[in-house]
């Protein structure tokens, strides 16, 4: 009979359809670890895609991988770190207002955006492979249909989950993108605002989603949120917008107020901030700007006369980017006439 390296001490075996799970204490780094083998005809490809998947991804929201380990019964083994709570179906208590909504789709948002950061594609995206840690903090796991965007991402026949799977999967040789993964984060992102499914996804397969569905919860969220988780099930996938963008508009909603922007103009310091929204900068006769701090955007109100931003002229509703110079007067204005004021903005963190 085979046996595990003897540093990773058995406590307990899960079998599941995708393979078997053992969980292990590791003698060494003393800490609980899960590990994954894979079960018959696609286990080369399937766990080399989680293999790879897991090794390039770091990420707080992604189960982190440790080692890989040869069995001589069950073939290779993914060593990675033990989550011992609920998934987020067993475990899914139903926000009671905007912010643990936008908190808790923030996370998973955070996973996947890491992940397409390297290019991963996990291709599975549903509640019940995310679980939530023991501080609370949501993980995604189970890559065993990840697959690099760098290789081959087609496939013959259906791979995914029904209802969470994007129209273009439905086709007889569907091409993975990264889309994919969005269009199955809004389903999910619906799922957890909902506690359900609405009929009208779990039948439609490759039909559009009705449009109304996240104007439904028991809570109300911003329109601009709502638009934009829309998008994410839109039946064109270039229509859905990045895990970049729902990520950080996600963050600017949960940080709302939190935000600040240190203003250095003719070597005196100023923050805009809850505390103080508003600030005039000007050039007597040159130009002028006003700018507002609308709780989640340091925002241009008004504008007159030469003012830039980064070289770029000015325009009202204008945000202002994170780290940049703003300019009143221009080239080839005197330099007493000009004037030249930097912008830093604040990164707070969130915390769960």
């Amino acid at each position: 009979m085979s046996a595990l390296p003897a540093r990773y001490v058995p406590v307990a075996q899960m079998n599941g359809g995708m393979g078997t799970v053992i969980v292990c204490e590791d003698t060494v780094l003393e800490r609980r670890v899960a590990i994954k083998f894979i079960q018959a005809h696609e286990e080369p490809r399937r766990l080399m895609d989680e293999l790879n998947a897991l090794m390039k991804v770091r990420s707080k929201h992604v189960v982190q991988v440790y080692d890989v380990v040869q069995d001589a019964d069950r073939g290779l083994g993914i060593v990675q770190e033990y989550i011992n709570g609920p998934d987020l179906i067993s475990g899914h208590a139903p926000p009671v207002n905007p912010k643990a909504y936008y908190l808790k789709i923030w996370q998973i948002a955070s996973g996947i955006a890491d992940m397409h950061e390297v290019d991963i594609i996990h291709r599975d995206i549903k509640p019940n492979n995310m679980k939530l840690d023991h501080e609370n903090v949501i993980k995604i796991f189970d890559f065993g249909l990840a697959k690099n965007t760098a290789g081959e991402a087609s496939t013959l026949g259906f791979i995914g989950t029904h209802g969470f799977s994007a129209p273009e999967l439905y086709a007889d040789s569907p091409v993975f993108t990264k889309s994919v993964d969005i269009y199955a984060f809004g389903i999910t992102a619906l799922y957890l605002g909902l506690g359900t499914l609405p009929r009208e996804v779990l039948q439609s397969y490759n039909m559009p989603v009705p449009d109304n569905l996240f104007r439904l919860f028991p809570f109300q969220i911003s329109p601009e949120i709502a638009d934009l988780l829309q998008a994410t099930v839109s039946y064109d996938p270039a229509q859905r917008p990045s895990m970049r963008l729902i990520r950080d508009v996600l963050e600017k909603y949960i940080l709302h107020d939190q935000h600040q922007a240190l203003i250095v103009h003719r070597g005196r310091s100023t923050y805009l901030n809850r505390k103080r929204r508003n600030i005039t900068l000007s050039v007597d006769g040159v130009g002028a700007a006003d700018v507002y701090y609308d709780g989640m955007d340091f925002v241009v109100v008004r504008v007159e006369g030469e003012v830039s931003i980064n070289n770029a002229p000015v325009r009202v509703n204008m945000k202002i980017p994170e780290s940049c110079v703003l300019a009143i007067g221009e080239y080839p204005r005197k330099p007493w006439e000009r004037s030249f004021i930097t912008f830093d903005l604040s990164h707070p963190e969130i915390n769960l």
